[in-house]
């Protein structure tokens, strides 16, 4: 089914498919083997190129003997692009520049009645009808027969021009408003690391502290009470797994495999009851999750690696294992901490976030860690998710991240030493509650902003939707 004009146009307007009064085609890819077909001088255009406005420059070029062995095509400047396949399925360009295009891009040359940007911002009003059109899996593609099969309302060459002119002209009123929510969108992000960065420097509490030093236990007794629990469960757990065995110790030799962990080994700078550990000293384990692929519909919930991000776990982003898969070793519950280990974006190597409000048995994949914090007496897990994601913690994991194969990656012997800053735990948690009522805050006003771009973006396809129905100019 193609894209119809369903509405009554002017007398002096008509319908007329893109392929009855335009030239369309795609391009290609040379082959990447071939290493004196990339690295020229010709302008190469992929869909992730394409920025639904004026295209002035491009990242990847291809040789003229690449142009010439491949079907990459050369498109002359005010050539209409638009992707045709995948997550960018209906993003559109004005191409300002002679260029070559991929295969996921079609390039439409215009005759001379029809104007270019006319026909972008007939497509722009148009795209989710157009991704609708989409074939395929997960990421549906759209072919060139679509695109010619398009349906347009053409206007007599003058109107068009008034029409674009009459867009654009309210386009931007709309844009300077998006332009000032999306500045204070940047100022909340700025705001919420001036939070985080306060919080773990000892700004944020300052003045508590000053009111309360003389209630609070130095950070350096904390770590040796949480390091004596630490070993006490490490020895409660061994004599179970021996008992469990059938061998009862006759002696404490047992007692001396016990691994101490190493302790920081950089200095910084905190406020006088604080000190710098290493994380390993706050856990009581560190281990990857399950290797077994998902593939069930339902069953066992098994995290995405997408799950974890700084300071959230999503509990719902999950796939499905076997329901008799043995978990025992691999459940999350309340209070863990979970990280990840790789992913294709390095900020997002080593992010840190807390389970919470978990209700269902749920597993995590190896591309994440489970971390569980030594006593929850001692140590406030809300407090140690923000302290890993920023400061000095999150500096250490981008320093240790790792890069191969376009694949990012933390060792979890690294996550162990990570530098841990450790106040006293009456100040983690008076730390814990006064950033989770900020980032609340910024929260709701950043959704609010969201809602406000939602209606600048509403707002423009009305003004289209007038356009294209020749209601948006006064006379015809």
């Amino acid at each position: 089914m193609s894209v119809v004009v369903e509405y009554e146009l002017p007398e002096n307007w008509a319908k007329s498919k893109i392929g009855d009064f335009a030239h369309t085609t795609s391009g290609g890819t040379p082959k990447r083997s071939m290493k004196e077909y990339y690295d020229g001088d010709v302008p190469w255009v992929k869909s992730g190129d394409l920025n639904d406005g004026s295209l002035h420059s491009v990242k990847e070029h291809i040789t003229e003997l690449g142009l010439k062995k491949s079907s990459a095509k050369l498109f002359k400047p005010g050539t209409v692009l638009i992707a045709l396949y995948g997550a960018t399925i209906g993003r559109l360009a004005l191409l300002q520049f002679e260029a070559s295009t991929n295969q996921a891009v079609c390039g439409i040359t215009l005759p001379e009645g029809v104007d270019n940007k006319y026909l972008f911002y007939y497509l722009r009003s148009i795209r989710e009808k157009l991704i609708k059109q989409g074939k395929g899996g997960a990421q549906p593609n759209i072919s060139q027969g679509v695109v010619k099969d398009i349906e347009v309302p053409v206007a007599p060459l003058k109107q068009q021009k008034r029409i674009v002119a009459k867009i654009e002209e309210l386009f931007s009123h709309i844009d300077a408003g998006i332009e000032a929510l999306n500045k204070a969108k940047q100022l909340l992000k700025q705001y919420r690391q001036s939070v985080l960065k306060a919080a773990v420097t000892g700004e944020l509490t300052k003045e508590w502290r000053e009111q309360n030093k003389n209630k609070l236990e130095p950070a350096s007794q904390l770590l040796e009470r949480i390091l004596q629990e630490r070993r006490q469960k490490w020895e409660e757990q061994q004599l179970e797994q021996l008992k469990g065995k059938g061998k009862v110790p006759k002696d404490d030799k047992w007692k001396e495999r016990y691994k101490e962990p190493d302790s920081a080994n950089q200095k910084h700078e905190v406020p006088g009851d604080w000190l710098v550990c290493s994380f390993e000293e706050l856990i009581l384990e560190l281990k990857n999750g399950i290797s077994k692929k998902p593939s069930e519909d339902m069953g066992l919930a098994i995290l995405r690696i997408s799950a974890v991000r700084p300071m959230t776990v999503h509990k719902d982003d999950v796939r499905y294992l076997p329901e008799d898969f043995d978990t025992k070793d691999f459940e999350i519950v309340e209070g863990d901490l979970l990280f990840t280990r790789y992913n294709g974006n390095p900020e997002l190597v080593g992010v840190c976030g807390k389970v919470k409000g978990l209700k269902n048995k749920t597993v995590y994949p190896d591309k994440l860690m489970r971390a569980r914090p030594v006593s929850s007496n001692m140590l406030c897990t809300d407090y140690l998710e923000l302290s890993l994601n920023c400061g000095i913690s999150k500096n250490y994991i981008r320093s240790v991240t790792k890069t191969t194969a376009g694949q990012s990656g933390v060792a979890g012997g690294d996550v162990k030493k990570c530098p841990t800053i450790l106040p006293p735990y009456e100040e983690q948690v008076e730390i814990a509650n006064i950033v989770s009522e900020k980032i609340e805050a910024t929260q709701r006003l950043d959704m609010e902003l969201d809602v406000q771009l939602a209606k600048a973006e509403k707002n423009k396809q009305s003004i289209l939707a007038s356009a294209f129905s020749g209601r948006i100019i006064d006379d015809q």
